[in-house]
């Protein structure tokens, strides 16, 4: 039995979906070990699950850690930190810097890749040979996301769960205009910071990640449909579809951005970035005409989308 240890970078969403849950479904059938975010000890381990490694001061580190013990590295990227940022992006990284780092060292450090779809796939395959690459789309933990589902009221509401990455103090970010122009006198609720042009109605504090599933089933599961927005650009492309997956486990209908990132989602609940309010009126009745059709389309996703160890496994061999 393989010796791995998982290394996560840090306790938020990306480390938890990407390693921890992972090595958590894993740890009943696998000597895994799970260590605190971004530490590295070499204790006999074969393998080191860990992710996002870029600059390179962190590839130099994890080299020597390589080079003195033979250890081997999977290597998972959830978002494109190595390309630049939309402008309206808060987050503040030396994308320029990680690019130099990964393009010297990432096919030396890594025996195996793995990220979330397969545009990431591609823009990898600049690094690292495509048959290191391994798409492992985000994928829900039945036990923290398996809920009873209800039937909405027939009011029209709307959820929204993001952070501040989507959208900057100036402009709309990845919400579309017409999307925003119809919401504004509708009933919106709100996980997460306020977009500054949405009139809300309920705003709820973001919650530490262990707690998010069941935060966000019970807000979700007062409204009618969750949107999700991602603008086509780059970066864009690179995201995964987490949140119409996590969407299909709450049974609410998720409204998202037509782009291939949700090339799982049902042609009714696409939503054009130069969408128009009167198109956007029309979206919306469709989805809301077709409603439980969606609901039994999303469950047939999620089906399929349950984190399943197997696809992990395979990669230690």
């Amino acid at each position: 039995m393989k010796k791995i240890n998982a290394v996560p970078m840090d306790r938020y969403a990306c480390g938890r979906y990407r390693i921890y849950y992972p090595a958590m479904n894993m740890y009943n059938v696998e000597n895994v070990t799970i260590s605190p975010p971004g530490t590295f000890h070499y204790y006999g381990q074969d393998w080191i699950f860990t992710q996002r490694v870029c600059s390179p001061s962190a590839f130099d580190a994890l080299m020597k850690l390589r080079t003195q013990t033979g250890v081997k590295f999977v290597v998972d990227y959830d978002d494109c930190i190595w390309h630049e940022l939309p402008k309206y992006n808060r987050c503040k990284i030396d994308w320029k810097k990680n690019y130099e780092g990964m393009k010297k060292y990432l096919d030396i450090l890594a025996d195996k890749v793995t990220c979330t779809n397969d545009f990431m796939k591609k823009s990898l395959s600049e690094f690292v040979p495509e048959g290191k690459i391994t798409v492992i789309p985000n994928c829900l933990d039945y036990n923290r996301w398996r809920f009873d589902y209800y039937a909405p009221n027939d009011s029209l509401s709307f959820f929204y769960a993001g952070s501040p990455t989507h959208f900057d103090d100036n402009t709309y970010g990845d919400f579309p205009k017409g999307a925003v122009e119809y919401l504004k006198d509708k009933e919106v609720s709100i996980q997460g910071i306020k977009p500054w042009f949405l009139d809300t109605i309920h705003v709820y504090p973001w919650v530490d990640i262990d707690d998010y599933p069941t935060a966000f089933a019970s807000n979700a599961l007062k409204c009618k449909f969750i949107l999700t927005f991602i603008e086509d650009n780059y970066f864009g492309r690179c995201k995964s579809d987490l949140k119409y997956i996590e969407s299909c486990a709450v049974g609410r209908v998720c409204l998202c951005s037509d782009m291939d990132t949700y090339s799982l989602a049902h042609p009714y609940q696409k939503i054009p970035h130069d969408v128009t309010k009167e198109q956007m009126e029309y979206i919306v009745k469709r989805a809301n005409d077709n409603y439980d059709m969606l609901i039994k389309y999303q469950y047939d996703i999620l089906n399929k989308r349950w984190l399943d160890r197997k696809k992990y496994q395979s990669l230690f061999i």
